[in-house]
């Protein structure tokens, strides 16, 4: 009889506390440090390989592009990581994959920093790089349950975070990572580093609170089911969707929307080629400030720091840049005027900035790199390409990030890892090629090839700009993902009024038992109040027959 009765559904209240859209703003922030903390630790275990590079090479008599084949593939397991650590989260709950891919990065990156053999340290390598994805991945997921839409600018300000965290992790592992190469003797202690540096970061995973709603509410279900109520349901528990049914759609979805949507297509041409870059700069750096401008080997990362600080000053100053750069006018050939000032492409306006610095970064590196420039002059080249990096990266949820979040709303997990999987993909062969392209062309030449392939793709973010409402609505997955967010709020607003209707009916019974209830009161003081007159009517009487 209980399984046939209507079910009990479980929902967050509008205070709820258990909803961490509702917590408060320090316990946000502490979250938010927690996410940040464990994804540049994950960042910094892909490019401390980079300065252990020539240590390899001398050990195990390796040439350069097999040196280098162990960031390539840490850099593969990013693409592959996520297959499986995002369907985990979105089925499990955010805080699984920590718990599962933390000790998972722990062991592998044991193995790569004692084991004696190249072979067996590139293979784990790949396991490493696929283990720390998650922290990489699925922490945009554990910022859009962190705030909602009225807290947009406190989540922007928390994903710039993220997002610097997730840039500033590799450079700032070569800054450090040289100093331990030309200190710590012979064995590959750059490696031992991140070793220790992982297990100092697995007290965050513990302490990290579960943040998906509907994993809080199905656990606050299965209680409430224990306690006596066998119909409470969460409300996604409600669709009956099967182990099977939700990984084929954690899986196809991405796939389709990579190959139909001409939005996430432009999106990850260019994020693949600025993550590509980044870690082809991992070993160009190295060939131009210790081999040409001939850095002693500690100091040979310190360039990266301005990386860093171009990485700062966009994380720091984002907010602010978007509202600027929304104001700023374009053509109306580029910008029609019918746009609404806050449609989701007056956002692209900083991206085609950051594209624009892009191929001037490139360019400027390329012919400051040779011996005969003084050194910071190619040094300053990384503020600009830092700014225009973190800029345009859309899984740290920037400008194409947004765009493309506003664009497909409930889907926008999906976008993300079309993204993932690609710019990992790509972004992956650059540092196998790095050596051969400058050996071959030289770094002016070298460098500058990325800078004309920049400034080719130049005309994405205007197309976006010109087109994207075109685009939009077009876009069947957009389409589709706008009406099931209408038909969640539709309902959403039924139950809120249907909640209404509920708490004035049970405040007009409680006002008329408090009715009922002095009328009773009163009643019996009056009858109190005729038993009174009636004792002393008798007791009058007998005074007076005594008296008589």
């Amino acid at each position: 009889m209980a399984s046939s009765a209507a079910p009990d559904v479980v929902i967050f209240s509008k205070t709820d506390p258990a909803d961490p859209k509702n917590w408060s703003r320090w316990r946000k922030r502490i979250v938010v440090f927690y996410v940040c903390a464990l994804a540049l630790c994950s960042a910094f275990g892909s490019s401390i390989y980079a300065t252990t590079e020539l240590q390899i090479r001398a050990k195990y008599n390796a040439n350069a592009d097999t040196a280098s084949a162990g960031l390539t593939v840490y850099v593969l397991g990013f693409s592959f990581g996520p297959l499986v650590w995002g369907p985990m989260s979105e089925i499990y709950g955010r805080k699984l994959p920590y718990m599962v891919s933390w000790p998972i990065l722990i062991v592998m990156s044991a193995i790569d920093a004692f084991v004696d053999n190249l072979a067996v340290i590139i293979v784990f390598r790949f396991l490493t790089g696929a283990a720390a994805a998650c922290a990489l991945n699925n922490g945009g997921g554990i910022m859009s349950d962190l705030y909602n839409i009225v807290d947009m600018q406190a989540q922007a300000i928390a994903i710039s975070w993220y997002a610097a965290s997730i840039l500033s992790g590799p450079c700032v592992a070569l800054v450090i990572g040289f100093f331990i190469v030309a200190y710590a003797g012979p064995n590959l202690w750059a490696l031992r580093v991140f070793f220790f540096f992982t297990i100092a970061m697995w007290p965050l995973v513990i302490l990290l609170p579960e943040t998906h709603g509907p994993t809080i509410l199905a656990a606050r279900s299965k209680k409430l089911r224990n306690e006596g109520r066998p119909n409470a349901r969460a409300a996604h528990e409600l669709k009956h969707q099967t182990k099977g049914e939700l990984l084929r759609i954690h899986f196809g979805r991405p796939a389709k929307m990579f190959v139909t949507e001409p939005i996430i297509q432009g999106a990850a041409v260019w994020t693949s080629l600025s993550y590509g870059i980044v870690y082809f700069f991992f070993e160009v750096y190295t060939i131009v400030f210790f081999e040409q401008h001939h850095f002693r080997l500690q100091l040979t990362g310190l360039p990266f720091i301005a990386i860093i600080i171009g990485t700062v000053v966009a994380a720091a100053f984002y907010v602010p840049l978007v509202k600027y750069f929304q104001g700023i006018p374009l053509p109306t050939f580029i910008v029609p005027k019918e746009t609404p000032k806050d449609a989701p492409e007056m956002r692209l306006k900083l991206a085609l900035f950051a594209c624009v610095m892009m191929p001037i970064s490139l360019f400027w590196f390329a012919w400051t790199s040779s011996g005969s420039v003084h050194w910071i002059a190619p040094t300053l080249a990384g503020v600009p390409f830092g700014f225009a990096t973190i800029t345009l990266r859309p899984r740290q949820f920037f400008t194409f990030l947004t765009y493309t979040s506003q664009t497909y709303t409930i889907y926008a997990s999906s976008s993300g890892a079309c993204n993932i999987f690609a710019r990992c993909l790509i972004g992956s062969f650059f540092p196998i090629v790095a050596h051969s392209i400058v050996d071959n062309l030289g770094s002016e030449w070298g460098v500058s090839v990325f800078g004309f392939i920049s400034f080719c793709l130049l005309p994405i973010p205007l197309v976006f700009l010109r087109w994207g409402p075109t685009l939009r609505a077009r876009s069947p997955m957009a389409n589709e993902a706008n009406a099931i967010v209408a038909k969640m709020r539709a309902q959403a607003a039924a139950a809120a009024k249907k909640a209404q209707e509920q708490a004035a009916a049970a405040a007009a019974i409680a006002a008329e038992n408090e009715k009922a209830k002095v009328n009773i009161d009163s009643l019996d003081s009056d009858r109190s109040d005729g038993e009174m007159v009636k004792k002393l009517n008798v007791l009058t009487n007998a005074a007076e027959v005594n008296s008589v």
